[in-house]
């Protein structure tokens, strides 16, 4: 079983999918990226579920009209997941991965399309996945060799891989 990152089960065109070890990969360079940009709430929330995200913990799909977008805030939230996929595109930081992800270029320009060509729909999402989570500071306490965000697991997704 693998995943995908679409704008929507819907959407079937416009999505990418990955086995369960491109899904690993893909996950990584975002959180990498998603971790050292987060600024905001919504934005810490998003680098937490890259790194919450965990194959075999129920991962079947992850798709942007998923996330629960603000109405008036959207925008700049998108603009956000451009900029870690853009940041991620330049390899920030893989030099701390414990492999060489050539494939995962290929994936963030593909998810880069599909991120950029997205515009939420109402009724826009609540809380969700990860989000209902109650953030404690515990979780964004960060990983002395990766610099990951340790989660709700309480541990790095790259120390745990």
């Amino acid at each position: 079983m693998g995943s995908s990152f679409g704008r929507s089960r819907a959407d079937a065109e416009h999505g990418l999918y990955l086995s369960n070890g491109g899904t690993e990969v893909f996950l990584d360079v975002l959180a990498l990226a998603a971790c050292d940009l987060a600024a905001s709430e919504w934005e810490v929330r998003f680098a937490l579920l890259c790194c919450n995200s965990r194959i075999g913990g129920g991962n079947d799909g992850f798709d942007l009209d998923e996330l629960p977008w603000g109405e008036a805030e959207w925008p700049v939230q998108r603009e956000f997941l451009l900029r870690v996929v853009d940041t991620a595109l330049g390899r920030h930081r893989w030099e701390v991965l414990g492999y060489d992800p050539p494939a995962a270029l290929g994936y963030l320009r593909r998810y880069r399309e599909v991120v950029r060509g997205y515009v939420p729909a109402p009724p826009l999402s609540s809380v969700v996945g990860w989000w209902e989570y109650e953030r404690d500071e515990a979780h964004l306490r960060r990983c002395g060799r990766h610099g990951l965000f340790v989660g709700v697991f309480e541990d790095c997704r790259l120390c745990a891989g």
